[in-house]
């Protein structure tokens, strides 16, 4: 019976499948299911339109991940956030990973290259300055090399006392005041000359050009101070208009010269410094809309003046200082010695960070003319140009520096 009972067994083995005959041990309920993958993604969004400084906002769409580690392509650029936003402030190329982590410590890793873009488009950070010695337009790379890059282009300018460059329209203008002309070139290095406001052609509005000095571009129109306010135009000369009128101000100001003028774009408001030699001279604010005339630095005696972040820059003949005037605090930094002469030239650069001036010298052939920086804080003064590397003007022998107006440009 045993015998037969094993004959049996065998042969179901032989002819059911083995699923038929074998009972499992486990429940479905009990079955372990396969890990998800951890997966890092992410993509992102860059503000002015990539042009460094940029904000890039990360968004994170990783999956199955409970923490996450960012490297943004910095040296101690990291976050653990997992939506994270982070500033690039200098162009370049950059390449950000996202390590993302399972709660049992699996994880992935993604990296994508981001590019900010550089805001000077390649191009070299310059400064023109006027010279009275040659009348000419001069142009210096600021590339920090130990002898200037200088090209030199125009003529005639008796006393030039204002530069200011177009870098959108790739113009350039030039205030002669001693011939009461303003001129335009077509090009920010060796560009045709043309005059674009003449003293003699504009009859009854001929103050708005009297003795023009200190010229600035603010959106996208001309600023100039002449006797007795400032007064704008289009920039091809059209247009011609009061800005703001000091003899319409209640006596206010009636009469006076503002000789330099700058602008802070943020607030809106455009700074001026009075003539002191026929007027009462100090610095003055006026919003862009022309309401808020007032003085806020009483007899200052000075060119151009420059402004950024919060400060002035301007040299007080009256003081014989250079100074760093903050608009907040009210406080001066008087961080070197006024030249023998006037001060005509004074601009502040934002790329180089370098406080930029002009000393004409005492003589009249420009021999002895000097051009200046420093850092925005007044600290390491340092001869930029001086006689040893001035350019040489065509058909002379002979090195020649009298700088005058100061400008900013790219090139």
């Amino acid at each position: 019976m045993k015998t037969y009972s094993n004959l049996i067994f065998r042969y179901l083995l032989a002819i059911l499948p083995l699923s038929f005959l074998f009972v499992t041990s486990c429940s479905e309920e009990d079955e372990t299911p396969p890990l998800a993958s951890v997966v890092a993604k992410f993509d992102y969004e860059i503000s002015n339109e990539g042009v460094a400084p940029a904000t890039v906002t990360f968004n994170n769409t990783s999956i199955a991940a409970a923490t996450y580690e960012w490297d943004f392509g910095m040296e101690g650029a990291t976050s653990t956030d997992e939506n994270p936003e982070y500033t690039y402030e200098d162009f370049g190329t950059y390449e950000v990973t996202l390590t993302a982590k399972a709660e049992d410590g699996r994880e992935n890793t993604s990296s994508q290259t981001i590019i900010i873009k550089d805001p000077l488009g390649g191009k070299l950070p310059t400064l023109y300055y006027t010279d009275r010695a040659t009348g000419m337009i001069h142009m210096i790379v600021l590339d920090g090399a130990e002898t200037p890059t200088i090209q030199s282009f125009g003529d005639s300018h008796f006393k030039p006392y204002g530069i200011v460059a177009d870098l959108d329209n790739e113009d350039l203008y030039v205030v002669d005041q001693g011939d009461e002309l303003m001129y335009k070139y077509d090009a920010l290095v060796n560009g045709e000359k043309s005059v674009l406001l003449n003293v003699a052609d504009l009859g009854d509005k001929e103050h708005m050009m009297y003795a023009p000095a200190g010229v600035k571009i603010i959106d996208g129109r001309l600023y100039w101070g002449a006797e007795g306010g400032i007064y704008t135009s289009a920039l091809d000369g059209s247009d011609l208009k009061a800005f703001v009128e000091f003899s319409t101000n209640t006596g206010f100001l009636e009469g006076s010269l503002p000789l330099g003028i700058t602008y802070d774009a943020e607030n809106e408001v455009i700074y001026f410094a009075n003539d002191a030699y026929d007027y009462s001279g100090g610095i003055y604010k006026v919003n862009l809309d022309g309401t808020g005339l007032e003085e806020i630095v009483e007899g200052v005696d000075a060119g151009d003046i420059s402004y950024l972040d919060g400060k002035l820059y301007y040299f007080d003949y009256a003081t014989s200082k250079g100074t760093i005037y903050d608009i907040a605090s009210e406080a001066k930094n008087e961080f070197v010695d006024y030249p023998s002469n006037f001060v005509w030239g004074t601009i502040v650069d934002p790329i180089t960070e370098k406080i930029y001036w002009t000393d004409r010298g005492d003589n009249d052939d420009g021999t002895d003319g000097k051009i200046f920086s420093a850092n925005l804080d007044g600290t390491e003064i340092e001869v930029l140009l001086d006689i040893t590397n001035a350019p040489t003007p065509e058909g002379s022998d002979t090195k020649i520096l009298r700088p005058y107006a100061l400008g900013l440009g790219l090139y």
